[in-house]
């Protein structure tokens, strides 16, 4: 605990964390209001929503590489700004939009927005924290994330229905003004402008990209697993609402799902830098890929036996599912801050979110087709057997890496 409160005397870092607070908030009210809004007020298609979902999610999918090597050159702290004053004209242009068309093009700008947060916010991390502070901030970072994730979307829900209108994007407007201000405090500590910014390349280095991936094995396992991660996520987070509707459970249900990840979630925060001074970075991304995927398996097993599931047993799973899911995660951010190089982070940490993103976006695609022609309960059980064995290939990988590590620093010794 007192190394969590010592990371707000560092210069910078409130500002930071605040900044990232804000944006935190703003991205899941404006995802709860982007699509609350085309459903009730526009009276949008299916299709409508499905492309308005692709148009939110494709900009960092292609673009976020380019964006993560701009914040490379120029200073984070310009990037974050930049970002933030888009967020406030996009939350503007989504409150006026006379309708449903203007209103995807303004989710578009909006997707295009949040681009420039992750990979400036992966650069300060690293110019402002030790190793040891990383660990510190990635798990308080984390805490925070869950919990707006479970409060946030009450809000944006209280808003859509309080105002009747696209008037709730008022708020994500005033949160982006707020994340101005905490941009030009972060500047203050890291600065506006890199001393080399002009032998910086404009444009992502992707052959640099993949030989990091060659040349670093921790940095290439840490990414697989990661990737890992957002795949088997694909492949069924889509279809929990289904196998709760056609295992006899209310609509509520699926909240309490949502809720209980956020909350195994948290709790790996809080432990999450104990668990890291007893095992390495890489290797506690396999066991919690263990976990996760294990939760998937036993959902599927437990819909393929028993008509009806109890709630109680899944919100159990799913608060181990998301403490292994949530450790995964925040072991590869801090896994990325080592392994990295510094003055490459923004392209890296970009490059591998658009590789997440991929994943994401494939995975549905994947488990709707096998839950059409297989079922649904053998997606959930593919997932967590895919989930298993790559753990169990990953596990082997890396006592293979330490027996020749062992090998050659016994021969150097004789």
């Amino acid at each position: 605990m007192s190394a969590t409160i010592s990371l707000f005397g560092i210069r910078g870092y409130p500002s930071f964390f605040w900044g990232r607070t804000f944006n935190s908030i703003a991205i899941w009210v404006d995802f709860t209001l982007i699509f609350s809004l085309l459903s009730f007020n526009f009276d949008a298609s299916p299709s409508v929503l499905g492309m308005t979902a692709a148009l939110y999610g494709l900009p960092g999918l292609l673009a976020g590489p380019f964006i993560g090597a701009l914040a490379d050159r120029k200073s984070p702290a310009l990037v974050m700004l930049c970002g933030a004053f888009a967020r406030f004209v996009t939350s503007l242009g989504l409150a006026f939009a006379p309708n449903e068309g203007v209103f995807a093009v303004w989710v578009f700008a909006k997707g295009v927005s949040n681009l420039g947060t992750i990979p400036a916010e992966q650069i300060v991390i690293r110019r402002l924290l030790s190793d040891a502070q990383i660990v510190s901030t990635v798990a308080l970072t984390s805490i925070v994330d869950q919990c707006t994730k479970i409060l946030s979307p009450l809000l944006g829900a209280a808003l859509s229905f309080a105002l009747h209108s696209q008037g709730g994007f008022a708020l994500t407007a005033i949160l982006a003004v707020f994340s101005m201000g905490c941009a030009i405090g972060v500047a203050g500590a890291v600065g506006w402008r890199h001393s080399d910014e002009s032998r910086r390349p404009r444009c992502p280095d992707f052959a640099l990209f993949w030989r990091l991936i060659m040349e670093r094995p921790a940095l290439a396992s840490t990414l697989g697993l990661v990737v890992t991660f957002s795949t088997i996520l694909g492949l069924y987070d889509s279809l929990v609402v289904v196998l709760l509707r056609d295992h006899g459970q209310p609509a509520s249900s699926f909240g309490s799902i949502v809720s209980c990840t956020a909350l195994g979630a948290i709790g790996c925060g809080v432990f999450l830098k104990n668990i890291l001074t007893h095992v390495s970075e890489s290797k506690s991304m396999t066991w919690f890929l263990v976990g996760f995927s294990a939760t998937v398996l036993v959902a599927g097993v437990l819909a393929l036996t028993v008509t009806k599931l109890s709630l109680g047993v899944l919100c159990l799973l799913w608060c181990i599912n998301g403490f292994c899911y949530g450790g995964g995660v925040m072991a590869y951010a801090i896994a990325l801050q080592k392994e990295a190089p510094p003055d490459s982070l923004g392209v890296v940490s970009a490059s591998a979110r658009s590789m997440q993103l991929a994943a994401l976006v494939i995975g549905p695609i994947i488990g709707s087709w096998v839950a059409q022609h297989l079922g649904l309960e053998i997606t959930f059980v593919s997932a967590g057997g895919i989930g298993l064995a790559i753990a169990v290939f990953a596990t082997l990988k890396q006592a293979l890496a330490r027996q020749r590590s062992n090998k050659r620093a016994s021969v150097q010794s004789m």
